[in-house]
C-alpha cells in the first residue's frame, strides 16, 4: 500500500514522549484525518521506577516497547519507528547516522510538518537534545522544495507552574529543572474530551507514571490546565500560527 503523504512526523528520544510531551498535537491531528508518524530513538530501558508490579528490570525495553504501541494506537498513530539506540547514551551514538536515518523517513514520508525536541531538551535531558539537534539538522539537509515545516516543544511559564503544582500533589518537592520559553509561537488548547483522550495515551506507559501522574485524575481542573496546553516554537514555517481548527497553518 503506497504511503499516505503530507502528515505530521513527531520525532522522539523514549517511549511516553509522545504522549506526555506531543499527546495533544497529536491527537490534534490525527482526530482530524492528519496521518502522524513517529520515531522513537530508544526502547526507554534506563528508566526502570519498579513499574507494573511484579515486572523485572531486565524486560524493561519490552515493557515499554508494548507500552508505546498500546498509547500509538491510543493516539491514532499511523507508524512507529521504534529504533534501538541506547537509553541515555544517544549523544554518545554516531550522529551522523541518526541525522541520515531520520532524513530518509522524511523522504519516505514527506510530511508536511516535523515536530522535535529543542536545544534547550524540555529539562536539559541529553537524549532530547541529541535527538532535537539531529533532527533539525535532518530537516536542513533536505532540499528548500521538500523541507517541512518545524517545531519545537517548548515550556513556557504556564506548564513550568502546573509541572511544580501538580508535583507537590503527593509532597514531591523535586520539580523537573523546566525551562520555561520567553515567548512561544503556537500553543495547542485541548478541550475536555481532548484531555482525556491525552490521559488516556499516558496511562498507557504504566512503567513511568509517576505518583503524581496518578494523583492527577482526581483533580480536574489542574489537570486540564497542564495536560491541555502544549506549546511550540515555530522553528521555519511558511505559514505560521494555527487555522481556525486548531491544526498548524501546513494543514490549512
Amino acid at each position: 500500500m503506497e504511503e499516505q503523504k503530507g502528515g505530521l512526523l513527531v520525532v522522539m528520544a523514549h517511549p511516553d514522549d509522545e504522549s506526555m510531551g506531543t499527546g495533544g498535537i497529536v491527537l490534534r491531528h490525527t482526530r482530524n484525518g492528519i496521518a502522524t508518524h513517529l520515531i522513537c530513538a530508544t526502547y526507554g530501558e534506563a528508566g526502570w521506577m519498579g513499574k507494573p508490579p511484579g515486572a523485572k528490570k531486565e524486560d524493561l525495553a519490552e515493557i515499554r516497547a508494548k507500552e508505546l504501541e498500546e498509547a500509538a494506537a491510543a493516539l491514532a498513530i499511523s507508524g512507529v519507528e521504534l529504533w534501538d539506540y541506547p537509553d541515555g547514551g544517544v549523544p554518545q551514538s554516531d550522529q551522523q547516522q541518526i541525522t541520515q536515518r531520520i532524513w530518509e523517513q522524511i523522504s519516505r514520508l514527506r510530511p508536511r510538518a516535523v515536530v522535535g525536541w529543542g536545544p534547550d531538551g524540555g529539562y536539559g535531558h541529553p537524549d532530547h537534545i541529541a535527538m532535537g539537534a539531529c533532527t533539525d539538522a535532518a530537516v536542513a539537509a533536505m532540499t528548500e522544495g521538500d523541507r517541512p515545516a518545524l517545531y519545537h516543544i517548548a515550556f513556557d511559564q504556564s506548564v513550568v507552574e502546573f509541572y511544580g503544582e501538580a508535583m507537590h500533589l503527593t509532597g514531591n518537592n523535586h520539580s523537573l529543572p523546566l525551562q520555561a520559553q520567553d515567548q512561544v509561537d503556537v500553543v495547542i488548547e485541548l478541550d475536555a474530551d481532548e484531555v482525556m483522550m491525552k490521559l488516556r495515551a499516558i496511562d498507557c506507559h504504566r512503567s513511568q507514571l509517576e505518583d503524581w501522574r496518578i494523583a492527577i485524575r482526581d483533580h480536574p481542573q489542574l489537570m486540564q490546565r497542564g495536560y491541555g496546553h502544549e506549546p511550540y516554537i515555530t522553528v521555519s514555517s511558511r505559514t505560521p500560527g494555527l487555522t481556525d481548527g486548531g491544526l498548524l497553518g501546513e494543514f490549512v
